[in-house]
């Protein structure tokens, strides 16, 4: 494991996702929110996306989760050489590979404790044929398109030029009424930050950085797909 910052100060966001709390969350989250409040069901919508675009040869997740789309996306992993798992909280980094390995996943993984608002080792640029971030800008401080902005320039150099930037995220308005209550609540604890997210505010900063944009709604969920990177970046 790579830890390239020191996690004495993770955000809440990040701190949440104890080794108790991911045991249940492929129910509370994606079974129970992503159907009756977000109206995004993960298996007919979120899955199907994340296995479309994983890369031919090296593969990063960004916020893995409880690693429930690795899992399930395990024969289109076999054949990934490079697969790098990315996160603050180390629970989850490890609860990811654990699962991973229990179905059968013999490749190796990397895993890196990062912050997604730094900058990443100059080693990893230009090594990945796909990104996938699936539920993590709406966790993230910051309100689009600026937050998508500053992380979409730290995992761009990451990329090949043929790659994919590609997942969904909790937008922050038109909620049904169990969405309503559930983003004023994990709002209020700062594990969402997502009340000012909106469509065009991700396809800003999409845009900014990549010549193929789609973004698709469902229910409050934003799935989307970056293609062809552009050249010039600002890294520092």
């Amino acid at each position: 494991m790579v830890n390239t910052k020191e996690d004495d100060n993770m955000h809440p966001s990040a701190a949440l996702y104890t080794r108790f709390v991911l045991r249940g969350y492929d129910f509370v989250v994606l079974q129970f929110s992503n159907a009756f409040a977000w109206c995004c069901p993960t298996d007919s919508a979120l899955l199907p996306l994340f296995r479309q675009h994983i890369g031919a040869q090296a593969h990063l997740d960004v916020g893995p989760g409880s690693g429930y789309y690795l899992a399930a996306s395990a024969a289109e992993l076999a054949e990934v050489e490079r697969l790098t798992l990315v996160d603050l909280n180390p629970d989850a980094l490890q609860y990811t590979k654990e699962r991973l390995q229990a179905v059968g996943h013999t490749r190796t993984m990397e895993t890196m404790i990062h912050d997604v608002f730094k900058p990443f080792p100059s080693a990893m640029h230009g090594q990945y044929d796909s990104i996938s971030m699936f539920y993590v800008f709406h966790c993230l401080p910051g309100a689009f398109p600026h937050k998508a902005r500053d992380v979409i320039t730290r995992l761009k150099p990451l990329l090949k030029p043929s790659a994919v930037f590609y997942g969904a995220t909790i937008l922050g308005q038109a909620h049904n009424w169990l969405g309503n209550c559930l983003m004023d609540l994990y709002n209020g604890k700062g594990v969402f930050c997502n009340k000012e997210d909106t469509r065009e505010g991700l396809e800003e900063a999409l845009a900014e950085h990549y010549e193929e944009v789609e973004v698709r709604i469902v229910g409050r969920v934003a799935l989307f797909v970056a293609r062809k990177p552009t050249i010039k970046c600002n890294v520092s």
